[in-house]
């Protein structure tokens, strides 16, 4: 007699998946965690996390202020009083504590916007702001150091050359030696860190949740340089300069796939441009609303334009990942997968 086989138990059918490649701004639309509210908490919660920092920091300075009298709060002129005092001045190193203090400290706040709205890639404990990749590629960011710095002192030397070729002349160095080397130490300290972080928000959080709602990278990019424009306290002009800046670096960031070309060109430009004017050799040594009117937003233009063509160029030489290939459950048939490009 014969014993019968033993059945053999059944494997379950595993899932048909289907590997997509998308660009940065439409990673998060593509994950099973997906749904259309998430997004807008996390913008939402970043935005209450920015503004809870800066009431913080805001009511123990406006106190020391009004205890030590050097601002008169009932004066009509209170407001811009304050501004002038408060805004980042080479001058005065403590403003540059504030100021870039106030942003870096939003930093941390970021990673934690996304976990309150649920927002992992594929509910894993990765950032899924960094790169296509998930992750922070380190040796990209220094090599996109080399098309920054290039293009940005090439454009000023440009800008210097043609101003006193047309009779323009530079002030005499007015800050104090030690004062001012201070000041560049902070900078260097601290710059990196606020770039970055304004990378994150502008071009990460932001870029992504609007590409999670539409799929054209255009009003992606337009919506996040218009936001970063007006969130700068400059004339129209200047606000003008930083949507050109906004848009460039928005594109470049879908074009590498990352943050990391643009917290190199955001880092590159406000360390030079803190160190040049703190001189005081270009006019005042802090940041005012002034901001060059129509000759300044040429000039940014023709910067960031050759720092497009830069990056793009490094790009192609280090063969970098342009996208993220993810698998995504094969939707049924004759029904449309929800990411696309």
């Amino acid at each position: 007699m014969t014993d019968a086989a033993a059945p053999t138990p059944s494997t379950p059918a595993e899932p048909d998946v289907t590997i997509v490649e998308l660009p940065y701004h439409r990673l998060y639309r593509a994950q099973p965690t997906y749904r259309w509210w998430r997004p807008l908490v996390a913008v939402l919660m970043a935005a209450v996390f920015f503004l809870g920092i800066s009431i913080l920091l805001a009511v123990p300075l406006f106190i020391v202020l009004y205890a030590t009298g050097a601002i008169d709060f009932l004066s009509p002129t209170a407001t811009d009083d304050l501004v002038a005092l408060i805004s980042p001045d080479m001058a005065r190193p403590w403003t540059l504590v504030f100021g870039l203090g106030s942003i870096i400290l939003v930093l941390p706040f970021v990673p934690l916007a996304l976990r309150i709205a649920g927002i992992r890639p594929s509910g894993v404990r990765v950032n899924i702001l960094h790169s296509v990749l998930f992750t922070l590629r380190w040796r990209w960011l220094l090599v996109c150091l080399i098309p920054a710095t290039v293009v940005w002192v090439a454009t000023f030397a440009g800008q210097l050359g043609i101003g006193l070729a047309l009779g323009e002349e530079l002030l005499p160095f007015s800050t104090d030696v030690p004062t001012y080397l201070l000041s560049v130490l902070i900078v260097l300290l601290l710059v990196p860190v606020q770039a970055a972080t304004e990378e994150y928000l502008y071009r990460g959080i932001l870029l992504q949740s609007v590409g999670a709602w539409v799929r054209w990278a255009p009003v992606t990019i337009i919506v996040s340089a218009v936001l970063f424009g007006f969130s700068h306290a400059y004339d129209s002009w200047g606000i003008l300069t930083v949507m050109v800046m906004g848009i460039g670096f928005a594109v470049v960031t879908i074009r590498t796939g990352g943050l990391e070309a643009g917290i190199a060109m955001h880092t590159v430009n406000n360390v030079a441009a803190f160190v040049v004017t703190g001189t005081g050799m270009f006019g005042p040594t802090g940041i005012t609303e002034d901001t060059g009117g129509p000759a300044g937003l040429v000039a940014q233009v023709i910067t960031v334009g050759l720092w497009m063509l830069g990056v793009e160029w490094f790009a192609r030489r280090n063969r970098i990942e342009r996208l993220s290939r993810i698998g995504i459950p094969t939707p049924p048939v004759g029904m449309l997968p929800p990411y696309g490009s």
